[in-house]
């Protein structure tokens, strides 16, 4: 459980800091990141590279790394992330993109955290808790807080539960990862023509 947790503070930070090159050279730069990230990364993965150069690149993967995803794809859902945010930087606008990486790293961070401390009361038929569900919908909720109305945030929180509840995290296209910012960034679109 030690390791999961510090898998998704990780995964909460590291996705929230690219809202930086997002505000410094706009949403052009998330699609150039995450191009040279599977470029560069995936292949590294795949044919379980290991030099000098690429020991930085295992290290950090022995803390954040799931059990199943060494034997399939070490970096599976970092990819998956880095596809998923690849199209909506190059398919919706840069708040749409900001949403989509906010709600990626909240929403998805929180309910995890949440979930394995405190998680008592399973959803039926999945490894998802109430508690972890509420909770990241509520922080997220207050999250997006800062950038929209109010009933906006709630609404793109409730989608973002809605869409990771239907995710499988050991499919790479269904991968929660993958499927929130796309999600979201359509949901948000379409939001923003009826508000």
């Amino acid at each position: 459980m030690k390791k999961e947790i510090l898998r998704k503070i990780f995964h909460i930070f590291s996705i929230l800091s690219l809202i930086i090159p997002v505000e410094i050279f706009g949403k052009y730069s998330i699609t150039v990141l995450m191009f040279l990230m599977l470029a560069i990364f995936l292949p590294i993965s795949y044919f379980r590279i290991k030099n000098p150069l690429t020991t930085p690149f295992w290290k950090i993967l022995e803390y954040v790394e799931r059990d199943f995803n060494w034997k399939a794809l070490p970096g599976r859902q970092a990819y998956a992330l880095g596809a998923g945010l690849l199209a909506v930087s190059i398919l919706f606008n840069t708040e749409t993109l900001e949403i989509a990486i906010i709600t990626t790293a909240i929403y998805d961070g929180i309910a995890t955290i949440v979930g394995k401390l405190y998680g008592k009361h399973k959803i039926s038929g999945l490894n998802k808790s109430y508690e972890g569900t509420i909770s990241g919908i509520i922080v997220n909720s207050l999250s997006l807080m800062i950038f929209l109305n109010p009933v906006k945030a709630v609404l793109i929180s409730i989608a973002a539960a809605i869409i990771e509840l239907s995710a499988d995290s050991k499919k790479w296209y269904l991968d929660d990862n993958f499927i929130i910012p796309l999600g979201i960034s359509a949901f948000y679109t379409a939001l923003k023509l009826f508000f």
